[in-house]
Formats: structure tokens, C-alpha cells, sequence
């Protein structure tokens, strides 16, 4: 049986991998819905690559996978709660041309549903285990890279000490 918190990581990772990658695919709308929330247009890219670094992140070391998501959603809220207190609806653009609507409400709660799904991540403590065991396997595995280039650099300088002594 799979876990809600499985469940809610898979959510959030395809929900942040389509958005960015429908981003990336319509760079001119991505761009015209950041003018559009008074946010300068040169972050379009930075925002895609960074939807889709929370996508790998929930993937791979999920607890700060969820909290990017959560820090990305609570951004994205404030930006619609901002141009709502202005009175402005631009399109919000979230999923490039593959959904776009003007910003409002239902935008607010689709991402308080995902901020939950963020915080049920967040919450369970196996995924702290998770990323511990995926720290400590990264560590590892750098320190196995590091103990064999010495190594092997010890094999040359040995060689290099016994050619001398043969000269000498």
C-alpha cells in the first residue's frame, strides 16, 4: 500500500516538474506572467529551473524537496495576494500553455492544498531518515572517490621514487 506521504511527495514533484517544464517550453508567456504580477521579467528562467530543482529535490532528498516547495508556494501566494489587493488578475501562467487561467481564489487554494501535501512531507519522520541515508551515501561515496584518486597518486609518486633510485 503506498504512503500518503509517497503519495503527496510524487504530487508535488509531477505538479512542479510540468510547471516548469511548461515554463521553459513558453518562455514569452513565462516572462508575460511575471510582468503581469509586477515582477521583473528576467526571473522567468530562475523560476522554472527552480520548480523543477524542487521537482528532483522531493525525488531524491524529499524533507528539503518539501521545504523549497513550501518557500516556492508560499511566494507564488503572496505574489496573487499581492496583485488581488491591487486589483489586478493577471493570467497566472503556473503551467505555461498547458493550463492558464487568471489568478485568483481558486489559485490560493490549489496551493494551500499543495503547501498541506508540503507539510505532511515535511512532517513524517521517515523522510528525515530519508535524506539522512542519502547524506550519508553522498558523503560516502566522496570520501571512496577521494581515498581513490589518493591512492592512486601514492602509486605514482612510488614509481616516480623508484625510477630515481634506479638512476641514482
Amino acid at each position: 500500500m503506498i504512503s500518503a506521504t509517497l503519495l503527496a511527495r510524487v504530487v508535488l514533484a509531477a505538479v512542479f516538474a510540468v510547471a516548469a517544464l511548461a515554463k521553459l517550453a513558453d518562455r514569452e508567456g513565462s516572462r508575460r506572467t511575471l510582468r503581469g504580477f509586477g515582477v521583473p521579467e528576467r526571473l522567468a528562467l530562475i523560476v522554472a529551473l527552480a520548480e523543477l530543482a524542487t521537482a528532483a529535490a522531493l525525488l531524491g532528498i524529499p524533507f528539503y524537496g518539501a521545504l523549497a516547495a513550501l518557500a516556492l508556494l508560499a511566494v507564488f501566494s503572496g505574489a496573487i495576494v499581492a496583485a488581488l489587493v491591487r486589483g489586478v488578475r493577471p493570467g497566472c501562467g503556473c503551467f505555461g500553455r498547458v493550463h492558464s487561467a487568471p489568478a485568483g481564489r481558486g489559485t490560493l487554494v490549489r496551493n494551500a492544498a499543495l503547501a498541506a501535501c508540503a507539510a505532511l512531507v515535511i512532517a513524517d519522520p521517515a523522510t528525515r531518515l530519508t535524506d539522512w541515508m542519502v547524506a550519508v551515501g553522498a558523503v560516502a561515496g566522496a570520501h571512496a572517490a577521494f581515498s581513490w584518486q589518493l591512492l592512486r597518486q601514492n602509486g605514482r609518486l612510488w614509481q616516480r621514487i623508484e625510477a630515481l633510485e634506479r638512476r641514482a
